[in-house]
This record gives C-alpha cells, structure tokens and sequence, in this order.
C-alpha cells in the first residue's frame, strides 16, 4: 500500500469548485512540503517534512499502479494544502466552496474535508 503524507481529513477547506480544492490544516503544522501525483497508471511521491518515513529514494518515489482515477494531485507546503481529482474521490470529494464558505454538500463555514464528507 502506497504511503501518504498529507492528511486530508483535518485540513480545513478554504476554497472548492468541484473536482479540486486548496485548504489549511491548522492541526499540525509541519515544516516542509509533500505532494502525490498521479497519472492513470503512473503515480510519484515526493515528501520533504517532519516526522514522515523516508520514501524508496530518500524524498522520492515513482511507481505503476491499478487505474483508479485519470488525474490525482495532492500537495501541501507547510499548511497550505492543495488538491485535484478527476473524478473526483474519497481523498478529493466533490465539494463547492468560497473563503471558507462550503456551500456543496454540506452547507457551513471553516469545515473540515472530513466534517464535509460526512
């Protein structure tokens, strides 16, 4: 099982508009930055921050995987977090979103993705 470095049930959504999404994780600040991305079949790592395993070349790792979704990106710098899939999944929900304002699925202000997914 791939790892992953970034957290996407405490980061809180700043803004959404359906297949991608860009939030803060105010929880646990971490130094440094991590980002997954993935391509049909080809998927990469790459993790500089605290407190994380080391990946199969120091901070990068490049492998095939089963086709689950076209495109996946994930990425977060220190608390800053970003994300995209299409179509969208369980770690990217389709969600709307402005300044923190979540309007789709659920309606409320400063929500967590995992407050979101329900």
């Amino acid at each position: 099982m791939p790892m992953d470095s970034i957290d996407e049930s405490k980061v809180t959504v700043y803004g959404a508009c359906f297949c991608c999404f860009n939030g803060l994780n105010l929880e646990n600040i971490e130094i440094g930055c991590a980002a997954k991305e993935t391509l049909l079949c080809l998927e990469w790592d790459f993790c500089l921050k605290s407190n994380t395993e080391k990946l199969r070349c120091f901070c990068l790792d490049i492998r095939i995987v089963p086709v689950t979704v076209c495109i996946k990106q994930q990425g977060q710098m220190c608390c800053l977090v970003s994300a995209a899939a299409i179509p969208p999944d369980a770690e990217v929900p389709m969600m709307l979103s402005v300044c923190f304002l979540v309007c789709f699925p659920k309606f409320g202000f400063f929500k967590k993705i995992s407050e979101v997914k329900g």
